[in-house]
């Protein structure tokens, strides 16, 4: 149970904050042991502190004997309040922008579009569709429309049927030049050390067919970033890794700092490992559903929203109260 609470905790909290205050949360509750209390800035009373309850700046926190309190901040630390506290929440001074800082409004502007009253009126809308992809239809599926952090993509396809290999090809999306070529029995492949050196900010279009299958193929484009951006992506994300409760609170805040970054290949991939390993947690698969359509995948998208819809439910007999649909 603490650890789905734990998986839920930056992605609920701030849904909640949305509706209920103006201003952007200063900190997020992510464990609370023991007895401890808030008092909101501009109320006289005391309510109990739970775990994924927003702070904002004028708030009060106070623990009992034996409490202890994490709070997560958006500079990416974790501060601990022991037992026998009074705490004033302060705003989060920053001496500068920062990654961290990017992250943190990055993910709160995420959070208002991915549970915004309309947004959750189409999951409601939503059937779930056919599972089941057309097996004579090649689909390219990474990195597909979207900016990489490897110089040497993994390039991933679907499978078709009847297929006798695929001929995989990259070229230069505004001179119309073929750089490689290669043809391979799989449905992946890594841009090989020997092929030609993909240059950072260049963009390429890579296309995979099907041989022996007519019609059956796709192209997409992709651009390496820069490698200075790339290693400050790289730092970054393995300071979120330390830093978060679990690997699901992880991949949220990861998944927003690449969707701004225009990394949607990667963001998806993080995002599909969190629901690989929490299977009935509806957020990474909200966020998931939007990154699919950003890169043009909208059957995937419509399905990844419904089966989300399912785990609502579960979500808000946890204590999920999502402010949109109130």
């Amino acid at each position: 149970m603490r650890s789905f609470l734990f998986g839920l905790v930056i992605a609920q909290v701030l849904a909640v904050a949305v509706a209920a205050w103006a201003e952007n949360p200063v900190g997020v509750i992510t464990e609370v042991k023991g007895t401890a209390h808030i008092k909101r800035a501009g109320r006289g009373y005391w309510q109990i502190l739970k775990v994924n309850m927003p702070v904002y700046a004028g708030d009060v926190l106070r623990t009992s004997a034996n409490a202890k309190v994490i709070v997560w901040t958006p500079n990416g630390r974790a501060q601990t309040l022991g037992p026998n506290k009074t705490v004033s929440i302060v705003p989060v001074k920053s001496p500068r922008d920062s990654l961290w800082r990017e992250v943190w409004t990055s993910f709160v502007g995420r959070m208002k579009s991915s549970f915004s009253e309309e947004s959750l009126a189409a999951v409601a809308a939503a059937r779930l569709p056919d599972s089941n992809l057309d097996k004579n239809r090649l689909t390219l599926l990474s990195p597909r429309n979207s900016k990489v952090l490897d110089k040497q993509p993994n390039f991933v396809w679907s499978e078709v049927e009847n297929a006798k290999g695929y001929r995989v090809t990259v070229g230069f999306f505004d001179e119309g030049k073929r750089v490689w070529e290669t043809i391979v029995n799989g449905t992946s492949l890594n841009y090989p050390k020997d092929a030609p050196e993909l240059k950072p900010g260049k963009v390429y279009i890579w296309q995979v067919e099907a041989i022996g299958v007519p019609e059956a193929s796709e192209s997409a484009w992709f651009a390496v970033l820069n490698p200075a951006e790339a290693r400050d992506i790289r730092f970054t994300l393995q300071q979120l890794r330390k830093r978060a409760p679990d690997f699901v609170a992880y991949s949220l805040m990861a998944a927003s700092l690449l969707e701004s970054r225009g990394c949607y290949s990667d963001a998806i991939s993080i995002l599909k490992a969190a629901i690989k390993q929490a299977p009935k947690q509806p957020e990474p698969q909200f966020l998931l559903a939007n990154l699919y359509e950003t890169v043009g995948l909208n059957s995937f998208a419509l399905q990844m929203r419904a089966e989300a819809r399912q785990w609502l439910a579960v979500a808000r007999s946890l204590g999920w109260q999502v402010a949109a649909t109130r």
